[in-house]
């Protein structure tokens, strides 16, 4: 069985841990993280977190993204590709650096084609998927849950060949 930790150059993303809640609802109870996400609710909570990790333990692509061991972010392939960092970590190359490692892990077992979205006004996000390869699929509405309104997703897809292609 494969290791759930995956070590970077400078991050190493693993499983969340209880002691993760407080810094995680921290993090990600900011609105200026939270609004770009559709499924967080703001404000969030340390009990937020753990149901979060409770629902998500086990999942071989739920992680969280630290740098020497203190939690920054978080990643996942669930039905997408998914990442947030929280806003003292913006700007420094970490989403892109995770969410390589992580795309890169999934395409060694599987060749199913990889989807994420960003909101249009997400530059960052848009840039970090860009740099993976991922290229427009479609627009899609969402509910985003800390603003408690509805969002325009433009829809990303990764394929393995694609993926394979760039390296």
């Amino acid at each position: 069985m494969m290791s759930k930790s995956i070590h970077t150059e400078r991050l190493t993303l693993r499983p969340y841990r209880d002691e993760d809640a407080t810094v995680v609802a921290e993090l990600i109870g900011n609105l200026s993280v939270s609004r770009w996400l559709t499924r967080v609710p703001h404000p969030y909570t340390p009990q937020d977190a753990l149901s979060y990790f409770e629902l998500s333990s086990g999942a071989e692509n739920v992680l969280a993204i630290t740098l020497e061991d203190d939690v920054i972010g978080g990643c996942a392939i669930e039905t997408e590709l998914a990442y947030w960092l929280g806003e003292p970590y913006w700007g420094k190359g970490y989403a892109s650096e995770a969410a390589a490692a992580l795309v890169d892990r999934h395409f060694r077992t599987n060749t199913t084609t990889l989807r994420s979205g960003y909101m249009p006004s997400n530059r960052a996000s848009a840039r970090v998927l860009s740099k993976l390869g991922f290229e427009p699929a479609d627009v899609q509405d969402a509910e985003c849950r800390a603003l408690h309104t509805t969002v325009s997703l433009q829809k990303m897809r990764l394929s393995a060949e694609s993926w394979r292609a760039r390296s």
